[in-house]
């Protein structure tokens, strides 16, 4: 495995023009191809890189993960394209394939804690996941320890009901086939660490990760895996397939080229969450008012 110690970023002025936008390789000094771990100039990890690591589990976890086709107007900068207003205060980007599965913490529509409706309706899909994700923790705790150790210790104040057993993540937002803008992720614990793995398949061009402050990006490939600061400013070059098509809304209908990434965090406020029955007992009183 390289390492390698970014030295400086690029000038505010410049990256407040990329925030999300949709990048191109321009954007990009470095590409990384091969096992790596990348390092901010202040000495703190950006990344680790581990081609293949989850090669063996692709197969499982395709057909279930390409059938997640939960569509989102509210990914922000990540959805690539401008909010506009979607009536009284809220405002509103353009549908995207993304979606989230597992827990979820409370907000003020839903001041309580549960499983997200996907995961609740297709429980045993959900549950298929679980060696996946076991087996991204185990790296995650292999490569990057210390901030595993930051996780497992909120793990370790959470209800069993709100983690995947034998792992550090509450929540998987699962992407498929969009190039996100330039963003940065909320909700997850900034102290930890995020997983994202990719599974593809067919033919297409770009889609490449792509950390802008520090002009670096992976081009990542089926069941690969890295493990990245998602607080960093990061997204996606557009992705076109062997058709000549740019990919926007999942796999291309000619030639089924597809790119799917998941992403395994721990959502900050879960460790406040009580037990699944109380928190049902919140949920159906609120139903009952």
């Amino acid at each position: 495995m390289i390492e390698a110690r970014i030295k400086t970023k690029i000038p505010q002025a410049e990256l407040e023009e990329k925030k999300g936008k949709i990048l191109t390789g321009t954007d990009l000094n470095l590409v990384l191809t091969g096992p790596s771990r990348i390092f901010r100039p202040d000495g703190k990890p950006l990344c680790v890189y581990l081609p293949g690591a989850l090669k063996q589990t692709s197969p499982d976890v395709y057909p279930i993960l390409t059938a997640i086709r939960m569509k989102s107007d509210n990914r922000g900068l990540a959805s690539g394209t401008k909010r506009i207003n979607a009536g009284g205060t809220r405002t509103r980007a353009m549908p995207v394939l993304s979606g989230v599965l597992g827990a979820i913490d409370p907000t003020p529509r839903r001041p309580y804690c549960r499983l997200n409706a996907y995961s609740r309706e297709h429980l045993d899909q959900w549950h298929a996941l679980f060696p996946l994700l076991q087996k991204m923790s185990s790296h995650f705790e292999e490569f990057v320890p210390d901030r595993h150790a930051n996780q497992a210790r909120q793990i370790a104040r959470t209800p069993m009901e709100w983690y995947v057993p034998g792992t550090v993540f509450t929540t998987i937002t699962v992407n498929n086939t969009y190039s996100t803008g330039v963003h940065i992720d909320g909700g997850d614990l900034d102290e930890g660490f995020s997983c994202l793995a990719v599974f593809r398949r067919g033919n297409y061009t770009g889609g490449l990760l792509t950390f802008p402050e520090y002009r670096v990006g992976v081009d990542m490939r089926d069941g690969d895996l890295i493990l990245m600061d998602a607080h960093q400013w990061h997204g996606n070059t557009a992705i076109f397939c062997s058709c000549g098509h740019q990919l926007k809304e999942g796999p291309c209908d000619e030639c089924d080229a597809e790119r799917i990434s998941v992403v395994a965090y721990y959502r900050t406020k879960m460790a406040e969450c009580a037990s699944k029955a109380q928190e049902d007992a919140k949920m159906h009183a609120i139903a009952e008012r």
